[in-house]
């Protein structure tokens, strides 16, 4: 074998290792993202999980993941219902300083409507992450926007949108499976490429001087030369 794809192997074996090597140690929010995806929900998972693990594993499995989906939609929730009690608390004390009598009537025929809602919307105990994996999975389309679909289905899952908004947010970075690839290694070292903060505010403090000045000052154009000054300087 290849004495530069041995090494490539040995390598992608190492980040393979490290991040899915151990069940136990995947991150959960990877696994989550892909449960906020309608065409895939929980269903995928354990689909895929029992095309490697034993059916006793899968169960385990998607339990885990079920009970931390059902903990982030708790925590929004507490969220959403500390915001809705403040809104209505500031709508109650705004009305109650301008009408009297009629108000009172008024908010509590609003407030009798509000909770025949929630007794609608929460009929059979069901919450909203219930509801949402018991559908069926949207079927494939090329033209299918996640974060779209999120957002008009925003009025029946409330709470859960605000979950896949944040979650569906989070780029993922490629950069450790793709170094495993290359075989120049790194560019810079680890004391180039780290900048500490008082560093970084001077590099930016001297760039908008140099742009500030009255003078013709291009930096872009002159890299040539900063180039050329940068090697004079390593070779002394």
């Amino acid at each position: 074998m290849d004495s530069t794809l041995n090494a490539m192997t040995k390598k992608m074996k190492i980040k393979f290792e490290k991040y899915w090597g151990n069940i136990g140690k995947v991150n959960m929010m990877l696994l989550i993202a892909v449960v906020l995806d309608p065409h895939y929900k929980l269903k995928y998972v354990k689909f895929c999980y029992s095309e490697v693990y034993k059916p006793a594993m899968v169960i385990e499995l998607t339990k885990k993941i079920r009970e931390t989906f059902n903990r982030i939609y708790d925590e929004y929730q507490k969220l959403q219902s500390v915001d809705s009690s403040s809104s209505q608390a500031i709508f109650d004390m705004d009305v109650d300083q301008s009408i009297s009598c009629t108000s009172e009537q008024l908010i509590s025929l609003k407030s009798k409507f509000q909770k025949h809602l929630e007794e609608e919307e929460n009929y059979g105990g069901k919450s909203e992450v219930d509801k949402y994996l018991e559908e069926s999975c949207e079927k494939d389309d090329p033209n299918f926007e996640i974060l779209n679909w999120w957002k008009v289905n925003s009025s029946k899952y409330q709470v859960l949108s605000q979950v896949a908004r944040d979650i569906l947010a989070i780029p993922v970075s490629t950069v450790a499976s793709e170094s495993a690839f290359s075989i120049g290694g790194r560019v810079l070292d680890q004391f180039r490429s780290s900048l500490t903060p008082k560093l970084v505010e001077c590099l930016i403090c001297a760039q908008d001087w140099l742009r500030a000045s009255p003078f013709p000052i291009q930096v872009e154009e002159n890299m040539a030369e900063i180039e050329a000054l940068e090697s004079a300087l390593s070779s002394i």
